[in-house]
Formats: C-alpha cells, structure tokens, sequence
C-alpha cells in the first residue's frame, strides 16, 4: 500500500464535549492503543484524514502518523465512526502496528469476471462483500479478486472454495456463501379472460313475446 504519513497531536481534554468542540476547529478526535498500553489520546487533521480514505477503496488500511513527542508511529485504520445523518467522520480507532505480528482486518471481495451464466441470462448474488481475515501487515492489500467467470447457472461460490493462499487465514465456516448465480426469473403473463364461446345471448321466446303484445 502507499505510504502516506498523517500529523497528530496528542489531546488531554476528552469527553464528547470537547470533541464536538475539536471537531468544529476542523480536527478529529481518534486514539491509537496496541502493544496491551493504555489508548493515546490524538487528534488528526480532518481534511487530511479524508483525502487518505478518499485515495483508497477501503477504509482498512495502513498509515504512518507523526505524533508530536513521540516520532512516526505504523497504525492500521480499524474503525471509523461516522456521523449517521451527514456521514462525516467524528471519531477513529487506530491500532499500532507491530512488526511481524499479525493483524485481524476485514477485507473487500472484489467478484472478477462476467460469469458464464449471467451470459446465459441468469443473475448474480453477491452476498459477502468482505471477509474477515488475519495477516501480517506487509501482506494487507484492498480487496481480494475473486474470479467468477466460470460460474453457471445455480452455482454456488462459497468461503472454501476462494483462493486465498498462505497469506490469508479466516476463521469463517467454510460453507458461507460468497456469491450465487440464480436463473432469471421469469414473470407470470396476467390470465385473459376468455369469453365463454357456449354461452349465447337469451332468445326471447316467440310466443311469450306474442301474448305480451296482446
């Protein structure tokens, strides 16, 4: 992944007060913790912040912060909370990284490849968009391509059958689904209604109609 090294400073005063506070300065409230410490208090450019995620298709990713008073510190972006209505970004989790060991992230599945029946008119399913996996952070990537093209009508691509190598681990059953190709789904033609073809007008018949001119 590209390097790319972010400003913080640490923060004494919490609470969410002061942090709506910091966020109103154009600053991000976010802690870094690891290595069984205690969480460090920090704040991080916003605008900056953003620009890293914008450059990345995930948000789990690796990042150098240099924080005053301590030097470059490896952290790996492990949760960002954002704002439900606006979606900003109020708040981020940053666990240090520590050579060779490995780290837990959940990485995007990126399905590769038109399948053989989508070309046939059936339909793809992607139902895992990420997988949880563990890794050593030199091996961390974007998202895991997964080649698709292969796939017929009614197959089912599940955990086991991805190619992940002895890069990746994960703990996930096996049998979980990742994608599915369905039939196309065919609609129902409404139901005309038929005219019964037996059935025939009423006849008025000629002698009642004769003693009802009398």
């Amino acid at each position: 992944m590209e390097d790319t090294k972010l400003i913080a400073k640490k923060r004494d005063l919490q609470g969410s007060s002061n942090s709506r506070r910091l966020r109103k300065t154009g600053n991000l409230p976010a802690v870094i913790y690891g290595e069984g410490k205690e969480a460090t208090a920090i704040q991080l450019e916003t605008h900056a912040f953003e620009q890293l995620l914008h450059h990345h298709a995930s948000e789990t990713l690796i990042t150098e912060i240099a924080l005053d008073g301590t030097g470059d510190i490896s952290v790996l972006v492990k949760d960002v909370q954002r704002h439900p209505v606006s979606g900003n970004a109020i708040h981020v989790d940053l666990l240090k990284i520590i050579a060779g060991q490995a780290i837990q992230v959940d990485i995007l599945l990126e399905l590769v490849g038109e399948a053989d029946g989508v070309k046939e008119g059936g339909v793809m399913d992607q139902v895992m968009h990420s997988i949880s996996v563990e890794c050593l952070p030199r091996n961390l990537v974007e998202s895991i391509e997964v080649d698709v093209s292969e796939m017929s009508i009614g197959d089912v691509l599940h955990v086991s059958d991805l190619n992940l190598g002895s890069t990746f681990t994960t703990t996930l059953e096996g049998g979980a689904i990742v994608a599915s190709v369905a039939a196309p789904r065919v609609e129902e033609e409404p139901e005309e209604e038929l005219a019964d073809a037996s059935a025939e007008p009423e006849v008025i018949n000629e002698k009642k109609a004769d003693e009802e001119a009398e």
